[in-house]
């Protein structure tokens, strides 16, 4: 069976079943299912007047991981995904593009990223999950995969400013964090698709348990998306995406972008201490090279 007569016979197999505003997408799908699907999900959901939550639920509905998932199958059956691609990786790339020329597109592929990723975000929300890091006792990152390399990341520079940074990859500790986690702390969790389930449990754990939550995700009526009391939302692209086949380049690189933001916002806030304490780390490191050369 081709993958467009298994779209529709999944709309068949669900259709009684769909709520009114599902069958919305659903019957714009069974006209166009041979097309491909070329918006985010808060476009498609604006075309067709319904929620996110409403494409959520529909992609769900019908076995797809997410809204994602649903558009690479759209990409499959209309011949979206053709010898040149490769899943995760943005269509504008060709193999057959010179190394220079491959270059010249990613640079402007992963800026167009973070310039998506600013124009989503909430100036309120913002300062809140600023605020928030300027104010707590300790900060837990949570990630798995590529998400994890960005903890890893903002955990090492939150810790040169003298915020107290821990970063966590694996589900057991995620959860052992979260079930330890006090008051006036902190977890972050990043995914992209926001479907790790990990991410989602701990960010769900901790929330119950009284700390500040944020999630860093592309969906924001995604398991980790609903799970933070605070969603910074990172742009998503139209390239399809597969969970656990190579990292989504934009995807990280956006994910860097709010790590930076939330950074600088730490540094530049009005109590001056974290200032101090990065010149104090960065004192005490040349200290450190200075000894180690002599």
């Amino acid at each position: 069976m081709d993958k467009n007569s298994d779209l529709l016979d999944r709309i068949q197999a669900q259709y009684a079943d769909l709520r009114k505003s599902e069958k919305v997408v659903a019957d714009y799908l069974r006209r166009h299912s041979t097309d491909k699907l070329q918006q985010s999900i808060t476009e498609f959901a604006k075309t067709l007047g319904v929620s996110d939550a409403t494409v959520s639920r529909f992609s769900r509905a019908l076995g797809y991981s997410g809204y994602p998932d649903l558009k690479l199958a759209l990409a499959e059956a209309s011949g979206g995904v053709d010898r040149n691609s490769v899943v995760n990786i943005p269509s504008e790339l060709d193999r057959n593009d010179p190394l220079i020329t491959l270059s010249a597109k990613l640079s402007v592929l992963l800026s167009n990223s973070i310039l998506g990723t600013q124009k989503l975000l909430d100036e309120q929300l913002l300062e809140q999950c600023v605020g928030e890091l300027r104010t707590c006792d300790q900060v837990v990152l949570i990630g798995v995969g590529g998400a994890a390399a960005i903890c890893m990341e903002a955990a090492h520079l939150f810790t040169k400013a003298g915020v107290d940074a821990k970063s966590y990859d694996d589900g057991y500790n995620q959860i052992v964090a979260a079930a330890n986690i006090r008051k006036n702390n902190l977890m972050i969790g990043i995914s992209h698709t926001g479907t790790t389930a990990d991410v989602g449990n701990a960010l769900t754990l901790a929330r119950k348990n009284g700390a500040s939550t944020i999630a860093i995700t592309s969906e924001p009526h995604s398991l980790v998306g609903k799970s933070a009391a605070r969603t910074l939302l990172t742009w998503n692209s139209n390239t399809p995406s597969v969970p656990l086949y190579g990292d989504f380049l934009e995807g990280r690189m956006s994910q860097l972008f709010l790590i930076n933001m939330l950074y600088v916002g730490l540094i530049f806030g009005s109590d001056d201490s974290h200032t101090q304490q990065l010149k104090a780390t960065a004192e005490a490191l040349e200290a450190y090279y200075r000894y180690d050369r002599g």
